[in-house]
């Protein structure tokens, strides 16, 4: 297998071992291992790499090399999707085709489902997923979503198919939680399909994790995460893991204590925020975490655009014309947009901190991009998709439209708030890329 020579040197370093102290440990030439870490393409025998794991206590897996470097853009076209089709069997019927949109290998994709389960039969709902989705009605029918056992208005609604004018928003569109159960039918005689963008789950590292804990240690942390997580249990953890009591916590902050309690009450105010900022500094944590989200969903989880909503959110950007889909500041790195092309020459740019993914629902559209070996493009027809990584500038052009999603795979707003903590954040990430340099004691 092939070691990666960045993941390499990191553990060496998170070790404190030397180039020599590590081929010593490991049983390897010293030689062998400086071409390791020299030259990303060699290739070590797989006893070299299992011997240099042990020796750095890692698993085997965050030493390999990764599937791809130098990602910018990856595409497919509409004959690449129709190909990826898969029909699903369900409740006795054939419940949906699956089709599997552009993404680079080991990332989560965005999927297209032909709905099939006819209007006069409840759909059966399935299990949920632990990523959340932003889902799209595109056409041309409408859609009965189905998201609960009872059926109640919350459970049951129609997303509808855009009927009117501005056909570009292709219909309603909502944002799903985590493991919300969910199933659609078709709401009438019309053929109609939904994207489903499926985005990476903030809470996979620690679910993936978790895996590992006793079940005594979960059960522990589902009593601390039990009920709605509040400024307060979140203060005591924290307190707890730096041996402190909100009283001693209050004073070393120089907080009167009746003050803290009222900012646990109300740590949205000013001056809840106040107060806990100050515990934040003299304690040290980031008080921003106890600061109460804003949610928008209804009681099944769900968030809610209709086509009108998207109309109303219209505007123009570059070259472009742009409405919203559904959003969630609960959870803020799903988005989505409607983007219409019209531009003959050079769209205008487009460049993301995050990865986007896209869909062409009407329209020849080409995607330029500056890759790293200069402009690239692809021609893109009706169901034809791409994916485009953080920070790489490109553009669309023709005149159609494409349906424009975003998740976050890095930079998500967890990466922010960590960025926002770092000291020279710049210096530190350029640092960091491809990092082999020893930490100073191998000479």
């Amino acid at each position: 297998m092939r070691i990666d020579p960045f993941k390499l040197a990191h553990w060496m370093n998170a070790r404190k071992y030397t180039v020599a102290q590590t081929a010593d440990l490991a049983g390897l030439p010293l030689e062998e291992l400086r071409r390791l870490l020299g030259d990303e393409g060699y290739e070590p025998g797989q006893a070299a790499a299992d011997a240099l794991a042990a020796a750095l206590s890692v698993e085997l897996s965050q030493l390999a090399g990764e599937a791809h470097r130098n990602l910018t853009v990856v595409h497919k076209s509409a004959a690449e999707m129709h190909a990826s089709r898969r029909p699903i069997q369900r409740d006795g019927i054939h419940f949906y085709n699956y089709y599997t949109l552009a993404a680079p290998e080991g990332r989560v994709a965005p999927v297209v489902l032909d709905i099939l389960c006819p209007a006069d039969r409840l759909p059966a709902l399935n299990n949920g997923h632990l990523e959340p989705a932003i889902t799209v009605n595109l056409g041309p029918g409408d859609i009965n979503g189905r998201w609960g056992e009872e059926i109640t208005p919350q459970t049951w609604r129609v997303l509808h198919a855009n009927q009117g004018t501005d056909r570009w928003i292709t219909g309603d569109s909502y944002v799903e939680p985590s493991y919300c159960p969910h199933s659609y039918s078709l709401a009438g005689d019309a053929p109609a399909r939904i994207v489903s963008y499926t985005a990476q789950s903030n809470i996979s590292p620690l679910m993936a994790e978790a895996n590992g804990w006793s079940s005594g240690a979960f059960e522990e942390a589902l009593k601390a995460l039990s009920g709605k997580v509040t400024a307060g249990s979140v203060l005591d953890l924290f307190l707890a893991r730096r041996v402190h009591t909100r009283a001693s916590a209050a004073e070393a902050a120089g907080v009167n204590p009746a003050d803290l309690e009222e900012a646990l009450r109300s740590p949205g105010t000013a001056t809840g925020t106040g107060v806990l900022r100050r515990l934040g500094s003299a304690v040290g944590f980031d008080y921003r975490v106890l600061l109460p989200a804003d949610d928008q969903h209804d009681g099944v989880g769900k968030t809610w655009t209709t086509v009108d909503d998207s109309r109303r959110s219209r505007r123009a950007w570059g070259t472009y014309e742009a409405a919203s889909m559904a959003s969630a500041a609960h959870l803020p790195d799903l988005v989505g947009t409607f983007l219409r092309v019209d531009s003959d020459g050079g769209g205008a740019d487009l460049i993301d901190h995050a990865e986007n993914h896209y869909i062409v629902t009407e329209g020849r559209l080409t995607l330029e991009w500056d890759g790293p070996d200069g402009p690239s493009s692809a021609e893109l027809e009706p169901d034809g998709s791409a994916w485009t990584g953080p920070f790489v500038r490109h553009r669309w052009h023709g005149t159609g439209t494409v349906l424009k999603f975003g998740s976050g795979a890095h930079l998500g707003y967890q990466d922010w708030l960590e960025l926002t903590n770092t000291f020279e954040p710049a210096a530190t990430l350029r640092r960091g890329r491809r990092d082999v340099a020893g930490w100073g004691y191998d000479n």
